[in-house]
């Protein structure tokens, strides 16, 4: 089998299997090729996104043991083999496209192979292309919208509060942005400005992530922090998936691409912005930092209803207090 082969193979194999896929394009390929070797993709073609363990991988490939975990060991630090943590005899997966998957872990730790510049530019094409080809086709919003904690409501139940939702994980981990750090790798000095580490990792995911130098341990007060200083630069908590939590712009995220296409992608927060209007000084704060574009500032701000996410970006910077989350309508 050819190089290029192995590789058309396994942009079949993961289109086929992950939930939502990827385009099989140029850039997807080339990300292929800079990831795996071609003995490694070949390897990826027994394991499967369903995986397996140490034993019927070997039987699969008719690799031996020792040389076969060494192997999967070095294409976890790659980020391209889910092992999971803490088992004696872990299951072996190909990551996906997402969550967590191809699109995300080969920059999860950093400029960390000579390869990973030349890879940040192919992903900076294949998000985009991603995004407009399958999540922007998939026919419904899939992405949650959760409220910055400074600016739940007083009726906020712990279940609308990410920070309480996450308490019980028992492991978090923090990793570059995908999106942003290849925006950066592509178009130095003209690129995204908020800040890079803001991928968020929990539970299990968190223990092989950091087990493979794809991420930065947090105690649960570094986790709390860490989401203040997103919402304080502008960023969207976004998702919860597989223990996967985006703080999301709307300058370079894959997700933000496609909202700003006209399509909705995004699940808004049971919550919603509300203008008190003899408070508002018309400072135009709260609509430079709406990444929806929801806000219109004229002798006071007014909220687009349908547009709002309810993030509360806006209400945790507005000095007069006078925009502020409530409890979304079901008709809204």
């Amino acid at each position: 089998m050819s190089e290029n082969d192995v590789y058309d193979q396994l942009a079949d194999m993961v289109n086929k299997e992950d939930i939502v896929g990827m385009p099989k394009t140029p850039a997807f390929l080339k990300l292929l090729s800079l990831q795996f070797t071609p003995a490694e993709a070949q390897l990826a073609l027994h394991v499967h996104l369903t995986g397996g363990t140490l034993g019927e991988i070997a039987t699969r490939s008719s690799i031996g043991k020792s040389k076969l975990k060494e192997m999967l060991n070095t294409m976890a630090d790659k980020g391209t083999i889910y092992i999971e943590p803490g088992k004696k005899d872990p299951l072996y997966k190909v990551v996906g496209s997402a969550a967590p998957g191809l699109i995300e872990t080969g920059l999860w730790g950093n400029i960390k192979y000579p390869f990973t510049i030349e890879l940040g530019k192919a992903l900076h094409q294949v998000l985009k292309e991603w995004s407009e080809q399958k999540l922007c086709k998939l026919g419904f919003p899939f992405a949650p919208v959760w409220a910055a904690i400074g600016a739940l409501p007083a009726d906020a139940q712990p279940s609308e509060n990410l920070v309480e939702v996450l308490k019980s994980a028992g492991h978090w981990s923090t990793s570059p942005c995908p999106c942003r750090l290849s925006h950066w790798l592509v178009d130095p000095g003209n690129h995204c400005e908020h800040i890079l580490e803001t991928c968020i990792h929990t539970g299990d995911l968190s223990r092989w992530a950091v087990e493979h130098g794809m991420a930065r341990e947090l105690t649960f007060d570094e986790l709390v922090e860490l989401m203040r200083k997103c919402n304080e630069n502008g960023l969207v908590h976004t998702l919860n998936i597989n223990n996967c939590i985006c703080n999301c712009c709307n300058d370079c995220c894959a997700i933000f691409h496609g909202q700003n296409l006209g399509v909705k992608v995004f699940l808004p927060s049971p919550f919603i912005a509300k203008v008190d209007y003899d408070a508002c000084n018309a400072c135009g704060t709260c609509a430079d930092r709406c990444p929806a574009g929801a806000i219109e500032v004229n002798d006071y701000a007014t909220v687009n209803d349908d547009m709002c996410l309810g993030c509360g970006v806006c209400a945790t910077k507005c000095d007069t207090e006078s925009i502020k989350l409530v409890r979304r309508s079901k008709a809204g």
